[in-house]
C-alpha cells in the first residue's frame, strides 16, 4: 500500500521540471524525476558527497508552463539502493500559496494528460 499523501507524476521527458537548489555549501540545477505537491525525487550525480544535507535547502522550481517558485525543503535519503544511484526526496517545508496552487495544477495537468495517452 502506498503510504503517501500527494499524486506523484513523473514529467514527459521533454517538458522536464528543474529544480535551482541552494544548500549550506552547494549549489545545484537539477531535473525532478517526480513531483507531487509534497516534495519531489531528484538525481544528483555527485550524491551530494561532501555537502552538508542536513539543514533545510531553498529551492527555485520551473514546472513547465508556469513561472517559477521559490520553496524551502528538506533533503531526504531514499532506500540505500536508490540513494546509490544518486536519487534522493526533497520535501516542502515552506511553500507559498502560489506554488502550491502551481504544483496542484501542474500534477492535475499531467493525470489528465496521461491518462488521454494511455
Amino acid at each position: 500500500m502506498d503510504k503517501r499523501k500527494h499524486t506523484r507524476v513523473v514529467p514527459f521527458p521533454n517538458q522536464p521540471v528543474q529544480i535551482q537548489l541552494m544548500g549550506n555549501g552547494f549549489l545545484d540545477i537539477l531535473i525532478a524525476q517526480d513531483v507531487s505537491q509534497g516534495g519531489m525525487a531528484i538525481l544528483v550525480p555527485h550524491h551530494f558527497d561532501g555537502c552538508d544535507i542536513h539543514s533545510a535547502v531553498e529551492l527555485v522550481v520551473s514546472l513547465p508552463g508556469f513561472k517559477p517558485f521559490k520553496a524551502i525543503g528538506l533533503i531526504k535519503h531514499l532506500s540505500p539502493g536508490k540513494a546509490a544511484n544518486g536519487l534522493f526526496g526533497l520535501k516542502f517545508t515552506q511553500i507559498d500559496a502560489k506554488g502550491k496552487d502551481f504544483l496542484d495544477a501542474f500534477v492535475k495537468k499531467l493525470v489528465s494528460q496521461r491518462r488521454m495517452a494511455g
